[in-house]
């Protein structure tokens, strides 16, 4: 009976606003909710955040596995990213280690791709005056070339130092430039030291944020599927040449190294 009262209640509440109103209610929502998910993506420009600390003896930021499947698939973040199964890794290992020529093809589409998450607050503005997402915690992907920027910045005691110091630190600026594989380049840069309001003081669960972006084994397996049944192929020689030239000049930054291991401790990462 409460839960239907509350309903109820609910319903009710939303009758009788305009239909601005609403729309601002959902925008609200939405961003409150980072876009129904933990994650934020820097678009081209700057994007200024405030990096928060996981806990104690913490790396401040967490190496994802992700596999981009273009179109409307998107990309997905690898549950081999904990060391725990994947359809997508199981599938890329079995496609590069076969002996047919058109299954290493496809291996290639599918190569998985290491990424960074780092979280913390982020501004809506360059200038660090307007927090966003209601000040709630969020997860930034970055590329390699960024993290590694960011930990440089916090081993350089001398110039940066530690930026997640509620005191002390400062607020990082990543910026991107340009567009496409090719011509899009990642920064990292340090503000100047500022005092983290208290409210939002406090370490982050960055695991968790990146957990809960991470679909069920079912679910991608599903997302397999659709990926698999889609043609990855053309016959179309000038979409050929392209793809061979895009392969040729993908940066090393948004690929996993090819590396075969020695020894096979850890079922996933170790076979990347």
């Amino acid at each position: 009976m409460i839960k239907d009262k509350d309903k109820k209640e609910k319903k009710v509440s939303s009758e009788g606003l305009s239909t601005k109103e609403k729309m601002l209610a959902r925008k609200k929502q939405l961003e409150s909710k980072g876009n129904g998910s933990g994650l934020v993506y820097p678009k081209e420009g700057t994007l200024r955040m405030r990096i928060k600390s996981p806990g104690d003896d913490q790396e401040l930021g967490i190496e994802i596995i992700q596999f981009y499947l273009g179109g409307n698939l998107g990309g997905v973040i690898s549950p081999a990213t904990f060391d725990e199964p994947c359809p997508f890794m199981e599938k890329y290992q079995e496609l590069k280690n076969s002996k047919d020529e058109d299954d290493k093809e496809l291996a290639k589409n599918l190569v998985p791709r290491r990424r960074y998450v780092v979280g913390g607050i982020i501004y809506s503005d360059e200038k660090g005056s307007k927090v966003d997402y209601e000040g709630k915690d969020k997860g930034v992907l970055v590329p390699r070339s960024v993290y590694q920027d960011i930990i440089d910045l916090y081993l350089d005691e001398d110039e940066a130092g530690d930026m997640t110091d509620p005191k002390t630190g400062y607020d990082i600026k990543v910026i991107r430039s340009g567009s496409g594989k090719l011509d899009t380049t990642y920064s990292a840069r340090a503000c100047k030291p500022t005092k983290l309001d208290k409210k939002y003081q406090g370490t982050i669960d960055l695991e968790g944020i990146v957990r809960s972006q991470i679909k069920s084994y079912d679910e991608l397996e599903d997302l397999l599927s659709q990926y698999l049944n889609e043609d990855h192929g053309d016959d179309d020689d000038d979409d050929d040449k392209s793809k061979k030239k895009k392969k040729k000049g993908v940066h090393k930054d948004h690929y996993m190294e090819d590396d075969e291991p020695k020894k096979k401790k850890r079922k996933y990462k170790s076979d990347i």
